[in-house]
Protein backbone atom coordinates (compact mmCIF):
# COMPACT_ATOMS: atom_id res chain seq x y z
CA UNK A 1 0.00 0.00 0.00
CA UNK A 2 1.13 3.53 -0.74
CA UNK A 3 0.73 6.57 1.45
CA UNK A 4 1.09 10.04 0.05
CA UNK A 5 2.28 12.67 2.54
CA UNK A 6 -0.51 14.48 4.40
CA UNK A 7 -1.17 18.19 3.90
CA UNK A 8 -2.70 20.57 6.38
CA UNK A 9 -5.72 22.17 4.70
CA UNK A 10 -6.66 24.81 7.21
CA UNK A 11 -4.92 27.55 5.21
CA UNK A 12 -6.50 26.30 1.98
CA UNK A 13 -9.96 26.29 3.50
CA UNK A 14 -9.42 29.79 4.87
CA UNK A 15 -8.23 30.94 1.46
CA UNK A 16 -11.33 29.49 -0.20
CA UNK A 17 -13.60 31.18 2.33
CA UNK A 18 -11.81 34.49 1.82
CA UNK A 19 -12.07 34.20 -1.95
CA UNK A 20 -15.79 33.42 -1.71
CA UNK A 21 -16.36 36.36 0.60
CA UNK A 22 -14.49 38.63 -1.80
CA UNK A 23 -16.48 37.36 -4.75
CA UNK A 24 -19.74 37.88 -2.89
CA UNK A 25 -18.69 41.41 -1.96
CA UNK A 26 -17.78 42.21 -5.53
CA UNK A 27 -21.02 40.71 -6.79
CA UNK A 28 -23.01 42.72 -4.31
CA UNK A 29 -21.14 45.90 -5.18
CA UNK A 30 -21.71 45.34 -8.87
CA UNK A 31 -25.43 44.76 -8.40
CA UNK A 32 -25.80 47.75 -6.11
CA UNK A 33 -23.88 50.11 -8.35
CA UNK A 34 -25.54 49.14 -11.64
CA UNK A 35 -27.64 51.93 -13.12
CA UNK A 36 -29.39 52.79 -16.36
CA UNK A 37 -27.16 53.71 -19.25
CA UNK A 38 -28.08 55.60 -22.40
CA UNK A 39 -26.48 54.84 -25.75
CA UNK A 40 -26.73 56.39 -29.18
CA UNK A 41 -26.83 54.14 -32.21
CA UNK A 42 -23.87 53.42 -34.48
CA UNK A 43 -24.65 53.62 -38.20
CA UNK A 44 -23.17 52.37 -41.46
CA UNK A 45 -23.89 53.73 -44.92
CA UNK A 46 -23.26 52.50 -48.47
CA UNK A 47 -24.66 52.99 -51.95
CA UNK A 48 -25.19 56.04 -54.13
CA UNK A 49 -27.81 58.64 -54.97
CA UNK A 50 -31.36 57.29 -54.80
CA UNK A 51 -30.06 53.86 -53.75
CA UNK A 52 -28.55 54.08 -50.29
CA UNK A 53 -28.50 51.31 -47.68
CA UNK A 54 -27.03 50.80 -44.22
CA UNK A 55 -27.49 49.62 -40.68
CA UNK A 56 -28.24 51.01 -37.23
CA UNK A 57 -26.83 49.20 -34.20
CA UNK A 58 -28.11 49.74 -30.66
CA UNK A 59 -27.13 47.86 -27.48
CA UNK A 60 -29.28 46.01 -24.99
CA UNK A 61 -30.64 43.36 -27.33
CA UNK A 62 -32.25 45.91 -29.64
CA UNK A 63 -33.19 44.20 -32.92
CA UNK A 64 -30.77 44.33 -35.83
CA UNK A 65 -31.81 47.25 -37.99
CA UNK A 66 -31.28 47.86 -41.71
CA UNK A 67 -32.46 50.67 -43.94
CA UNK A 68 -32.79 51.70 -47.57
CA UNK A 69 -33.18 55.24 -48.85
CA UNK A 70 -34.06 56.99 -52.10
CA UNK A 71 -32.47 60.25 -50.89
CA UNK A 72 -30.53 62.16 -53.53
CA UNK A 73 -27.55 62.42 -51.15
CA UNK A 74 -26.56 60.84 -47.86
CA UNK A 75 -23.61 61.12 -45.50
CA UNK A 76 -22.59 59.71 -42.14
CA UNK A 77 -21.15 62.61 -40.08
CA UNK A 78 -18.96 61.69 -37.14
CA UNK A 79 -20.82 63.74 -34.53
CA UNK A 80 -17.83 66.03 -34.00
CA UNK A 81 -19.51 69.24 -35.20
CA UNK A 82 -23.23 68.53 -34.75
CA UNK A 83 -24.67 66.47 -31.91
CA UNK A 84 -27.40 66.22 -29.31
CA UNK A 85 -26.09 67.81 -26.12
CA UNK A 86 -27.01 66.48 -22.69
CA UNK A 87 -29.07 69.67 -22.27
CA UNK A 88 -31.43 68.71 -25.12
CA UNK A 89 -34.63 66.84 -24.21
CA UNK A 90 -33.38 63.49 -25.61
CA UNK A 91 -29.92 64.19 -24.20
CA UNK A 92 -31.44 64.44 -20.74
CA UNK A 93 -32.56 60.81 -21.15
CA UNK A 94 -29.70 59.27 -23.14
CA UNK A 95 -26.76 61.59 -22.54
CA UNK A 96 -24.80 63.44 -25.19
CA UNK A 97 -24.39 62.06 -28.70
CA UNK A 98 -21.12 63.94 -29.21
CA UNK A 99 -18.70 61.81 -31.19
CA UNK A 100 -21.42 59.40 -32.32
CA UNK A 101 -22.22 59.08 -35.99
CA UNK A 102 -25.66 59.82 -37.39
CA UNK A 103 -27.38 59.93 -40.79
CA UNK A 104 -27.66 63.05 -42.92
CA UNK A 105 -30.03 62.84 -45.89
CA UNK A 106 -30.18 65.62 -48.48
CA UNK A 107 -32.53 66.83 -51.15
CA UNK A 108 -29.98 68.31 -53.55
CA UNK A 109 -31.18 67.94 -57.12
CA UNK A 110 -34.81 67.44 -56.17
CA UNK A 111 -37.33 69.78 -57.69
CA UNK A 112 -39.69 71.71 -55.46
CA UNK A 113 -41.98 69.26 -53.73
CA UNK A 114 -39.61 66.38 -54.46
CA UNK A 115 -39.82 63.39 -52.16
CA UNK A 116 -37.40 60.76 -50.86
CA UNK A 117 -38.21 57.78 -48.68
CA UNK A 118 -36.06 56.10 -46.02
CA UNK A 119 -37.37 52.88 -44.47
CA UNK A 120 -35.89 51.14 -41.42
CA UNK A 121 -36.67 47.45 -41.00
CA UNK A 122 -36.20 45.64 -37.70
CA UNK A 123 -35.17 41.98 -37.71
CA UNK A 124 -37.62 41.37 -34.88
CA UNK A 125 -40.22 43.73 -33.38
CA UNK A 126 -38.77 46.59 -31.39
CA UNK A 127 -39.44 47.00 -27.68
CA UNK A 128 -42.57 48.97 -26.93
CA UNK A 129 -40.52 51.48 -24.91
CA UNK A 130 -36.98 52.39 -23.96
CA UNK A 131 -35.77 53.77 -27.31
CA UNK A 132 -36.13 56.95 -29.35
CA UNK A 133 -35.28 58.54 -32.68
CA UNK A 134 -34.55 62.18 -33.45
CA UNK A 135 -35.20 64.09 -36.67
CA UNK A 136 -33.04 67.21 -36.89
CA UNK A 137 -32.72 70.26 -39.14
CA UNK A 138 -36.38 70.22 -40.13
CA UNK A 139 -36.88 73.72 -41.55
CA UNK A 140 -37.31 74.22 -45.33
CA UNK A 141 -38.78 70.76 -45.56
CA UNK A 142 -41.12 68.34 -43.82
CA UNK A 143 -40.95 64.70 -42.72
CA UNK A 144 -43.92 62.35 -42.65
CA UNK A 145 -43.40 59.57 -40.09
CA UNK A 146 -45.17 56.23 -40.54
CA UNK A 147 -44.65 52.75 -39.11
CA UNK A 148 -46.02 49.23 -39.12
CA UNK A 149 -46.66 47.01 -36.11
CA UNK A 150 -45.85 43.34 -35.49
CA UNK A 151 -48.75 42.34 -37.73
CA UNK A 152 -47.64 44.59 -40.56
CA UNK A 153 -50.49 47.04 -39.89
CA UNK A 154 -50.10 50.83 -39.89
CA UNK A 155 -49.37 52.39 -36.52
CA UNK A 156 -51.43 55.37 -35.42
CA UNK A 157 -49.41 58.62 -35.21
CA UNK A 158 -50.12 58.82 -31.49
CA UNK A 159 -48.27 55.50 -30.94
CA UNK A 160 -45.15 56.99 -32.55
CA UNK A 161 -44.67 58.77 -29.26
CA UNK A 162 -43.87 62.33 -30.34
CA UNK A 163 -42.08 63.90 -27.35
CA UNK A 164 -41.68 67.50 -28.47
CA UNK A 165 -39.86 70.00 -30.70
CA UNK A 166 -36.75 71.99 -29.74
CA UNK A 167 -33.62 73.60 -31.12
CA UNK A 168 -30.28 71.94 -30.31
CA UNK A 169 -28.17 75.10 -30.80
CA UNK A 170 -27.22 77.58 -28.05
CA UNK A 171 -27.15 74.93 -25.31
CA UNK A 172 -24.40 74.17 -22.74
CA UNK A 173 -21.83 71.76 -24.20
CA UNK A 174 -23.77 71.83 -27.44
CA UNK A 175 -22.65 72.48 -31.02
CA UNK A 176 -21.95 75.96 -32.30
CA UNK A 177 -24.77 76.71 -34.75
CA UNK A 178 -27.65 79.09 -35.51
CA UNK A 179 -25.43 82.13 -35.79
CA UNK A 180 -28.48 84.22 -36.66
CA UNK A 181 -29.99 83.21 -33.31
CA UNK A 182 -33.32 82.27 -34.89
CA UNK A 183 -33.95 79.36 -32.49
CA UNK A 184 -36.26 77.77 -35.04
CA UNK A 185 -38.39 74.74 -34.07
CA UNK A 186 -40.62 72.52 -36.23
CA UNK A 187 -44.27 71.67 -35.55
CA UNK A 188 -45.94 68.26 -35.25
CA UNK A 189 -49.32 67.39 -36.73
CA UNK A 190 -50.61 64.44 -34.70
CA UNK A 191 -53.41 63.85 -37.18
CA UNK A 192 -51.22 63.42 -40.27
CA UNK A 193 -47.96 62.36 -38.66
CA UNK A 194 -46.04 65.23 -40.31
CA UNK A 195 -43.15 67.08 -38.68
CA UNK A 196 -43.12 70.38 -40.59
CA UNK A 197 -40.48 73.10 -40.74
CA UNK A 198 -41.10 76.79 -40.15
CA UNK A 199 -43.99 78.53 -41.93
CA UNK A 200 -41.76 80.46 -44.35
CA UNK A 201 -39.70 77.37 -45.32
CA UNK A 202 -36.55 79.31 -44.43
CA UNK A 203 -33.31 77.32 -44.19
CA UNK A 204 -32.25 77.55 -40.54
CA UNK A 205 -30.22 75.41 -38.15
CA UNK A 206 -30.98 73.19 -35.16
CA UNK A 207 -34.75 72.67 -35.50
CA UNK A 208 -35.55 69.15 -34.27
CA UNK A 209 -38.24 66.83 -32.95
CA UNK A 210 -37.95 63.50 -31.14
CA UNK A 211 -40.07 60.37 -30.75
CA UNK A 212 -40.30 57.45 -28.30
CA UNK A 213 -42.63 54.80 -29.79
CA UNK A 214 -45.09 53.20 -27.40
CA UNK A 215 -45.78 50.08 -29.43
CA UNK A 216 -43.59 47.41 -30.97
CA UNK A 217 -42.61 48.29 -34.54
CA UNK A 218 -41.75 46.10 -37.49
CA UNK A 219 -40.72 49.03 -39.71
CA UNK A 220 -40.32 52.81 -39.59
CA UNK A 221 -40.49 55.10 -42.63
CA UNK A 222 -39.49 58.74 -42.99
CA UNK A 223 -40.86 60.41 -46.11
CA UNK A 224 -38.86 63.58 -46.69
CA UNK A 225 -40.29 66.41 -48.81
CA UNK A 226 -38.49 69.53 -49.97
CA UNK A 227 -40.36 72.80 -49.54
CA UNK A 228 -37.67 75.23 -50.72
CA UNK A 229 -33.97 75.37 -51.49
CA UNK A 230 -31.79 72.29 -50.92
CA UNK A 231 -32.55 71.22 -47.37
CA UNK A 232 -31.17 68.24 -45.47
CA UNK A 233 -32.40 66.40 -42.40
CA UNK A 234 -30.63 64.36 -39.75
CA UNK A 235 -31.55 61.14 -37.95
CA UNK A 236 -30.31 59.75 -34.64
CA UNK A 237 -31.35 56.62 -32.74
CA UNK A 238 -30.88 56.00 -29.01
CA UNK A 239 -31.81 53.50 -26.35
CA UNK A 240 -31.63 53.25 -22.57
CA UNK A 241 -30.57 50.03 -20.87
CA UNK A 242 -30.71 48.49 -17.41
CA UNK A 243 -29.23 45.32 -15.93
CA UNK A 244 -30.88 42.06 -14.89
CA UNK A 245 -29.19 39.70 -12.41
CA UNK A 246 -29.73 36.80 -10.07
CA UNK A 247 -28.27 33.51 -8.86
CA UNK A 248 -28.61 29.78 -9.49
CA UNK A 249 -28.37 27.26 -6.67
CA UNK A 250 -28.91 23.53 -6.28
CA UNK A 251 -29.75 22.30 -2.79
CA UNK A 252 -28.85 25.79 -1.55
CA UNK A 253 -25.31 25.53 -2.94
CA UNK A 254 -24.08 27.85 -5.73
CA UNK A 255 -24.33 26.25 -9.16
CA UNK A 256 -22.00 27.48 -11.89
CA UNK A 257 -22.18 27.06 -15.66
CA UNK A 258 -25.97 27.06 -15.75
CA UNK A 259 -27.18 28.33 -19.14
CA UNK A 260 -29.71 31.18 -18.98
CA UNK A 261 -31.77 32.69 -21.80
CA UNK A 262 -33.60 36.03 -21.83
CA UNK A 263 -36.45 36.69 -24.25
CA UNK A 264 -38.36 39.88 -24.88
CA UNK A 265 -42.14 40.25 -25.02
CA UNK A 266 -42.25 38.92 -28.57
CA UNK A 267 -40.37 35.77 -27.58
CA UNK A 268 -37.18 36.80 -29.33
CA UNK A 269 -33.93 35.82 -27.62
CA UNK A 270 -32.17 39.05 -26.65
CA UNK A 271 -29.44 37.71 -24.35
CA UNK A 272 -27.78 34.48 -23.29
CA UNK A 273 -25.36 33.93 -20.44
CA UNK A 274 -24.14 31.34 -17.91
CA UNK A 275 -23.92 31.51 -14.16
CA UNK A 276 -20.51 32.22 -12.68
CA UNK A 277 -18.63 29.85 -10.39
CA UNK A 278 -20.37 31.40 -7.37
CA UNK A 279 -23.77 30.85 -9.00
CA UNK A 280 -24.38 34.50 -9.85
CA UNK A 281 -25.40 35.74 -13.29
CA UNK A 282 -25.91 39.17 -14.83
CA UNK A 283 -26.80 40.77 -18.13
CA UNK A 284 -25.54 44.36 -17.87
CA UNK A 285 -27.68 46.05 -20.52
CA UNK A 286 -31.25 45.36 -21.62
CA UNK A 287 -33.41 47.91 -23.38
CA UNK A 288 -35.64 49.70 -20.90
CA UNK A 289 -38.97 47.96 -21.41
CA UNK A 290 -41.34 45.36 -19.97
CA UNK A 291 -42.22 41.78 -20.81
CA UNK A 292 -38.84 40.10 -20.40
CA UNK A 293 -38.63 36.41 -19.44
CA UNK A 294 -35.56 34.56 -18.19
CA UNK A 295 -35.23 30.79 -18.14
CA UNK A 296 -32.44 28.43 -17.07
CA UNK A 297 -31.48 24.94 -18.17
CA UNK A 298 -32.49 22.44 -15.52
CA UNK A 299 -29.56 20.59 -13.89
CA UNK A 300 -29.64 16.81 -14.19
CA UNK A 301 -31.75 15.26 -11.45
CA UNK A 302 -33.46 18.53 -10.51
CA UNK A 303 -37.06 19.55 -10.98
CA UNK A 304 -37.66 22.21 -13.64
CA UNK A 305 -38.47 25.73 -12.48
CA UNK A 306 -40.79 28.17 -14.27
CA UNK A 307 -39.46 31.14 -16.20
CA UNK A 308 -39.31 34.47 -14.41
CA UNK A 309 -40.82 37.64 -15.86
CA UNK A 310 -39.38 41.08 -15.22
CA UNK A 311 -39.04 44.56 -16.65
CA UNK A 312 -36.35 47.22 -16.89
CA UNK A 313 -38.64 50.21 -17.29
CA UNK A 314 -37.06 52.46 -14.68
CA UNK A 315 -34.35 50.49 -12.90
CA UNK A 316 -32.18 47.40 -12.81
CA UNK A 317 -33.93 44.11 -12.10
CA UNK A 318 -31.93 42.10 -9.51
CA UNK A 319 -33.00 39.07 -7.48
CA UNK A 320 -33.94 36.83 -10.41
CA UNK A 321 -32.93 33.66 -8.59
CA UNK A 322 -33.41 30.01 -9.47
CA UNK A 323 -33.25 27.68 -6.44
CA UNK A 324 -33.28 24.05 -7.59
CA UNK A 325 -33.55 20.96 -5.42
CA UNK A 326 -32.15 17.66 -6.63
CA UNK A 327 -31.74 14.19 -5.16
CA UNK A 328 -28.08 13.30 -4.72
CA UNK A 329 -26.56 9.88 -5.36
CA UNK A 330 -24.09 8.03 -3.14
CA UNK A 331 -20.88 7.63 -5.12
CA UNK A 332 -17.92 5.49 -4.14
CA UNK A 333 -14.58 5.42 -5.92
CA UNK A 334 -11.19 3.83 -5.43
CA UNK A 335 -8.06 5.88 -5.87
CA UNK A 336 -4.86 4.18 -6.97
CA UNK A 337 -1.41 5.24 -8.03
CA UNK A 338 -0.22 4.77 -11.57
CA UNK A 339 1.25 1.45 -10.37
CA UNK A 340 -2.13 0.23 -9.16
CA UNK A 341 -1.46 0.67 -5.45
CA UNK A 342 -4.35 2.07 -3.36
CA UNK A 343 -3.89 5.55 -2.01
CA UNK A 344 -4.62 5.17 1.68
CA UNK A 345 -5.84 7.64 4.33
CA UNK A 346 -5.52 10.69 2.16
CA UNK A 347 -7.83 13.75 2.19
CA UNK A 348 -10.07 14.12 -0.86
CA UNK A 349 -11.60 17.47 -1.86
CA UNK A 350 -14.29 17.15 -4.55
CA UNK A 351 -15.46 20.14 -6.61
CA UNK A 352 -18.02 20.13 -9.40
CA UNK A 353 -16.71 21.57 -12.64
CA UNK A 354 -18.06 25.11 -12.92
CA UNK A 355 -18.20 25.73 -9.17
CA UNK A 356 -15.68 27.56 -7.03
CA UNK A 357 -16.31 25.84 -3.69
CA UNK A 358 -15.90 22.16 -2.77
CA UNK A 359 -18.95 19.93 -2.97
CA UNK A 360 -17.60 17.36 -0.51
CA UNK A 361 -14.53 16.67 1.61
CA UNK A 362 -13.68 13.13 2.69
CA UNK A 363 -10.77 10.69 3.19
CA UNK A 364 -9.74 7.48 1.48
CA UNK A 365 -9.91 4.30 3.59
CA UNK A 366 -7.52 1.36 3.89
CA UNK A 367 -8.47 0.21 0.39
CA UNK A 368 -8.05 3.67 -1.13
CA UNK A 369 -11.84 4.11 -1.39
CA UNK A 370 -13.90 7.20 -0.58
CA UNK A 371 -17.64 7.92 -0.57
CA UNK A 372 -19.55 11.15 -1.22
CA UNK A 373 -23.08 12.31 -1.96
CA UNK A 374 -22.97 14.04 -5.36
CA UNK A 375 -25.31 15.24 -8.09
CA UNK A 376 -26.02 12.81 -10.89
CA UNK A 377 -24.59 13.19 -14.39
CA UNK A 378 -22.09 15.86 -13.39
CA UNK A 379 -18.36 16.17 -13.88
CA UNK A 380 -16.24 16.54 -10.76
CA UNK A 381 -12.57 17.02 -9.97
CA UNK A 382 -11.08 15.33 -6.90
CA UNK A 383 -7.93 16.76 -5.36
CA UNK A 384 -6.13 14.04 -3.41
CA UNK A 385 -3.26 14.13 -0.95
CA UNK A 386 -0.61 16.60 0.00
CA UNK A 387 0.79 16.86 -3.50
CA UNK A 388 -2.53 18.20 -4.80
CA UNK A 389 -2.85 15.56 -7.49
CA UNK A 390 -6.21 15.68 -9.26
CA UNK A 391 -8.44 13.26 -11.12
CA UNK A 392 -11.65 14.03 -13.01
CA UNK A 393 -14.71 11.82 -13.13
CA UNK A 394 -18.37 11.94 -14.18
CA UNK A 395 -21.17 10.61 -12.02
CA UNK A 396 -23.86 8.30 -13.31
CA UNK A 397 -27.59 8.39 -12.80
CA UNK A 398 -27.80 6.10 -9.76
CA UNK A 399 -25.88 5.44 -6.57
CA UNK A 400 -22.96 3.04 -6.57
CA UNK A 401 -19.28 2.75 -7.37
CA UNK A 402 -17.71 4.40 -10.37
CA UNK A 403 -17.06 2.07 -13.27
CA UNK A 404 -13.30 2.51 -13.20
CA UNK A 405 -10.80 3.38 -10.45
CA UNK A 406 -9.44 6.89 -10.23
CA UNK A 407 -5.77 6.69 -11.15
CA UNK A 408 -3.50 9.45 -9.96
CA UNK A 409 -0.99 10.69 -12.50
CA UNK A 410 2.55 9.51 -11.93
CA UNK A 411 4.71 11.98 -10.06
CA UNK A 412 7.91 12.65 -11.93
CA UNK A 413 10.70 13.17 -9.38
CA UNK A 414 12.60 16.37 -9.68
CA UNK A 415 15.99 15.81 -11.30
CA UNK A 416 18.87 15.55 -8.84
CA UNK A 417 21.09 18.61 -8.83
CA UNK A 418 24.28 18.18 -10.83
CA UNK A 419 27.33 17.52 -8.58
CA UNK A 420 29.64 20.40 -8.05
CA UNK A 421 32.79 20.05 -10.14
CA UNK A 422 35.78 18.72 -8.09
CA UNK A 423 38.86 20.92 -7.91
CA UNK A 424 41.57 20.01 -10.43
CA UNK A 425 44.51 17.91 -9.09
CA UNK A 426 47.27 20.12 -10.40
CA UNK A 427 50.72 19.53 -8.79
CA UNK A 428 51.50 21.74 -5.89
CA UNK A 429 53.82 24.57 -6.85
CA UNK A 430 57.48 24.21 -5.74
CA UNK A 431 58.39 26.35 -2.76
CA UNK A 432 60.12 29.55 -3.59
CA UNK A 433 63.89 29.42 -2.82
CA UNK A 434 65.02 31.29 0.28
CA UNK A 435 67.61 33.85 -0.62
CA UNK A 436 69.98 34.83 2.20
CA UNK A 437 71.48 38.24 1.57
CA UNK A 438 75.29 38.52 1.85
CA UNK A 439 76.67 40.23 4.96
CA UNK A 440 77.45 43.81 4.38
CA UNK A 441 81.23 44.65 4.76
CA UNK A 442 82.22 46.42 7.94
CA UNK A 443 82.98 50.04 7.44
CA UNK A 444 85.34 52.25 9.54
CA UNK A 445 83.61 54.80 11.65
CA UNK A 446 83.86 58.22 10.21
CA UNK A 447 82.30 60.02 13.11
CA UNK A 448 79.43 61.04 10.91
CA UNK A 449 77.10 58.23 12.01
CA UNK A 450 74.84 59.65 14.72
CA UNK A 451 74.20 56.35 16.50
CA UNK A 452 77.91 55.52 16.81
CA UNK A 453 78.79 58.96 18.20
CA UNK A 454 76.09 58.81 20.87
CA UNK A 455 77.13 55.33 21.95
CA UNK A 456 80.75 56.30 22.27
CA UNK A 457 79.90 59.35 24.38
CA UNK A 458 77.78 57.26 26.73
CA UNK A 459 80.59 54.80 27.27
CA UNK A 460 83.03 57.60 28.15
CA UNK A 461 80.56 59.20 30.53
CA UNK A 462 79.87 55.98 32.41
CA UNK A 463 83.58 55.17 32.60
CA UNK A 464 84.41 58.57 34.03
CA UNK A 465 81.75 58.29 36.67
CA UNK A 466 83.06 54.90 37.74
CA UNK A 467 86.55 56.28 38.06
CA UNK A 468 85.43 59.13 40.30
CA UNK A 469 83.53 56.77 42.58
CA UNK A 470 86.53 54.52 42.88
CA UNK A 471 88.85 57.36 43.73
CA UNK A 472 86.48 58.66 46.39
CA UNK A 473 86.42 55.32 48.15
CA UNK A 474 90.25 55.23 48.36
CA UNK A 475 90.94 58.78 49.76
CA UNK A 476 90.49 59.15 53.53
CA UNK A 477 90.20 62.33 55.55
CA UNK A 478 93.04 62.97 58.06
CA UNK A 479 92.11 62.42 61.72
CA UNK A 480 91.94 65.55 63.72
Amino acid sequence: MVRVGHRIRVAVAAGIALALAGAAALSGASAASAAGAGAWGAVTLSGSSRAYAGTVTLPGGFPSTTFTSTASSATKPSGATVWQAAATPPGAVYGTSSGRSYLNFGAQGLTAGGISTTTYRFATPTPASGWSFVLGDIDADQATVTATDVNGQPVAPAALGFQGAYNYCHLPQGPSCDAANVSDVPSWDAGTGILRGNATAADTEGAAGWFSPTTALESLTITFQQRSGSPVYQTWFATKTFAASGAVTVNEAPYGDAALTIRDASGTVVAETVSAADGSWSVPGLVSTSGYRVSVDTPAGANALPTLTFDTLDADSPGLDFAFTAATIAVTATVTTADGEPVVAEPVVITRDGDDRPTATTTTDAQGTFAADLLPQQTYTAEIGADGLTVTFTTGTTSGPLDVPLVLPAVTPAPAPAPAPSPSQAPAPAPAPVVTPAAAPELASTGSEPVGTIGTGLLLLVGGAALLVGTGRRVRRPRG
